[in-house]
């Protein structure tokens, strides 16, 4: 289930991209396969061990919910994408207590084109806006 706390309103930047088209909508397996690239590139691995040997690079410090994924950088940066329940908009928050950190500008981009990528591949055709 959906975190309580994920999107607050000291989250420093938020971008979002949304269908222009009311007939159309992002697929569900366009959120699958942008939380699975996100999760495997992003989140810090876990300091727990992992009794599968195998699925120990998957193992990560990440929450994970039906809509959506957050997590921390070791630099401490909060970051949340998060799918709106109409499948019409998916929002990308990130929140840092130092908005001068080089590094969190290329997080912001880093994600940003994780997510422009996986649109282009899995919803060619959807007529979209970025904000």
């Amino acid at each position: 289930s959906r975190p309580n706390d994920v999107i607050t309103p000291d989250h420093a930047f938020i971008w979002q991209i949304s269908i222009t088209n009311i007939n159309q909508s992002f697929s569900p397996r366009f959120l699958h396969v942008l939380v699975s690239r996100i999760a495997d590139q992003f989140p810090l691995p876990t300091v727990e061990t992992c009794l599968v040997p195998a699925l120990k690079p998957y193992n990560r410090r990440c929450t994970v919910w039906s809509m959506g994924i957050s997590w921390k950088s070791k630099e401490g940066f909060s970051t949340v994408i998060e799918m709106r329940e109409d499948f019409q908009c998916l929002l990308c928050a990130v929140s840092t207590s130092d908005k001068t950190d080089v590094n969190y500008s290329k997080l912001i981009l880093s994600v940003i084109k994780v997510i422009t990528v996986a649109c282009d591949e899995f919803c060619p055709s959807v007529s979209r806006v970025e904000l």
